[in-house]
């Protein structure tokens, strides 16, 4: 997984380099609005895909609710620079981390019309890293959901069975470490769907 943290607080930032190298995730980590603008930007440009296709550039961009300027002039919340994310990327995933939880989101919502995460500071490892990682188990079965569907024969030479076999144990094991991280087995995620 891929994210961008835009966090200005030193000891928040060093918790969650920690936590994301240790489950070896990717991530870039901007302290104001200007420089996570800057590196959402960057990074679509170095992307060789059309920026408005269904692949992200960050899987999760996790924004903190009040950020300051580069000049720390004024303090420019997150949910301006999720309104610019949204604006490059209108299906990129975002992540409150806000220790005014309700505010955040009833803030978000009003103004962006659309629902948010977010995570109530302060908050322990697990449950950053649950939240975060939950996404990809719900990738995993949607792709996997959608390949059996688009099956007209499942013994025609157009579907490549070890594609699907590979799809399903990754899906699989994505699971069972899912449930191994203290989720129960009654997850939002329908297998079946």
């Amino acid at each position: 997984m891929n994210v961008l943290i835009i966090e200005d607080d030193d000891d928040i930032c060093q918790l969650y380099s920690i936590w994301l190298e240790e489950n070896r995730h990717d991530y870039i980590i901007a302290k104001n609005y200007e420089d996570g603008i800057s590196e959402y930007e960057k990074s679509i440009q170095q992307s060789d895909e059309n920026y408005k296709s269904d692949n992200n550039i960050f899987d999760l961009v996790v924004l903190d609710y009040d950020l300051p300027s580069k000049d720390m002039s004024s303090n420019q919340n997150g949910l301006h620079i999720a309104k610019e994310i949204l604006e490059l990327k209108s299906d990129q995933r975002i992540m409150f981390a806000s220790a005014w939880p309700k505010k955040a989101f009833v803030e978000y919502v009003s103004t962006l019309k659309s629902v948010p995460e977010v995570l109530p500071k302060p908050f322990e490892k697990e449950e950053f890293i649950n939240l975060a990682e939950k996404i990809n188990l719900y990738d995993i079965a949607k792709k996997f959901t959608k390949q059996l569907r688009e099956m007209k024969n499942p013994n025609s030479p157009d579907v490549d069975i070890k594609s699907l076999e590979s799809l399903f144990k990754l899906m699989n094991n994505a699971r069972r470490e899912f449930l191994q991280k203290g989720n129960d087995k009654n997850s939002d995620i329908d297998f079946n769907e």
